[in-house]
């Protein structure tokens, strides 16, 4: 899995439970829950991301431009920290 790959605003679960306790369960599965979510395409773009395929070979994969790649990853993880925070907010 992509070693760099994060969501800003979202907290990483180390960070919430070093101890790999039910606060990184949590985190995982409501990541899961929203990508699970996401458009097909949209979905494929950011499974095959996080899988740390690079941007041409999704281009070719998925049958878009590899700039419109970067653009949708982009775009996808601003949406997940939204969706992701949206649910914390009373």
């Amino acid at each position: 899995m992509r070693a760099n790959a994060t969501l800003p605003g979202v907290p990483m679960p180390k960070e919430s439970a070093p101890d790999g306790g039910p606060d990184q369960d949590a985190c995982y599965e409501r990541l899961r829950e929203l990508i699970g979510q996401l458009q097909m395409l949209d979905r494929q773009v950011f499974l095959l991301y996080l899988e740390d395929v690079d941007a041409a070979a999704i281009a070719g994969i998925v049958g878009i431009a590899p700039g419109n790649v970067a653009t949708k990853v982009h775009r996808i993880k601003a949406l997940l920290v939204r969706q992701f925070h949206a649910r914390e907010t009373p």
